[in-house]
């Protein structure tokens, strides 16, 4: 269900387009290795009055978890953007010259964007690989994936978990789905002997 959505610059609200509407889904599976795949789908429309730079996804449920360090590097793989795919505008070619017809968005994992005033764990999808000489859709549904060997919790609303990045605007939006738990995955197992070591001096 496509929820019309909260629009702001900085801090203050900001009435840019007649109709803005933002609503997002997702589902979990089970990956390999124990890990979860998560799959978010996310609609927007912007009503042909701009395009979406940024596509972040909030994940309150790590914001205070005392086992999920980011900066910790035995803690690098809990959460992994895996892609994101949306459609691309008309006439579009990659950085090889080559026409597509899809956005290819780039993950990454960060805590601060001053932009859109976030300030917690989120994952921050760019047009910043191959297809950046590209645009979106103004209106349009893409598809986000990330890995983690959080467990998910039960499905549930996370109001304003979803934050678009459109020009100098953000529109906030819900989020319905499951999201990493925090648990005490430590992947000990998945460290070399060398990086043991080196914790240990």
């Amino acid at each position: 269900m496509l929820a019309v959505a909260s629009l702001f610059l900085g801090a203050a609200l900001t009435p840019a387009y007649a109709v803005v509407a933002c609503g997002a889904t997702g589902e979990v599976t089970q990956g390999t290795n124990g890990k979860f795949v998560y799959t978010v789908s996310v609609t927007w429309d912007f009503e042909g009055g701009a395009i979406p730079e940024e596509i972040n996804l909030l994940l309150p449920t790590l914001d205070d978890c005392p086992f999920y360090d980011p900066g910790n590097p035995v803690q690098a793989y809990y959460v992994v953007p895996v892609s994101g795919v949306s459609q691309a505008d008309a006439g579009c070619y990659d950085l090889q010259g080559l026409p597509i017809t899809e956005i290819a968005w780039m993950g990454a994992m960060a805590t601060v964007d001053e932009d859109c005033w976030l300030f917690g764990i989120h994952i921050e999808y760019t047009n910043s690989g191959a297809t950046q000489d590209c645009f979106p859709l103004t209106a349009d549904t893409g598809v986000f994936v990330f890995e983690s060997y959080g467990e998910p919790i039960a499905p549930a609303i996370y109001y304003d978990a979803i934050v678009i990045k459109a020009g100098p605007d953000c529109v906030v939006c819900d989020y319905e789905g499951p999201l990493p738990d925090c648990n005490t995955w430590a992947p000990v197992e998945a460290l070399r002997w060398g990086t043991i070591k080196a914790m240990y001096r």
